[in-house]
């Protein structure tokens, strides 16, 4: 795999995990409002920047770590 590949496919699982990862934080109702982030004038409180926060620093760790899953299964 290229490396322009292997950046497009690493940032493409990063935002899916980061999706699942946004949508089980609004299942169990952890943000402080329903309309963060689909209504512009919501704004976030401390405690949903840390979960934002939380979210990215997961989603970019399992995105390594499946980055590295698939590189092994297509060498």
């Amino acid at each position: 795999m290229g490396g322009f590949s292997k950046f497009i496919i690493y940032n493409v699982v990063v935002y899916i995990i980061y999706w699942i990862i946004d949508h089980i934080f609004t299942f169990l109702n952890l943000y402080s409002s329903k309309k963060l982030g689909q209504d512009l004038l919501v704004m976030p409180t401390d405690s949903d920047l840390k979960l934002i926060i939380i979210n990215i620093i997961l989603s970019a760790i399992l995105g390594f770590i499946v980055m590295r899953w698939i590189e092994r299964k297509l060498i």
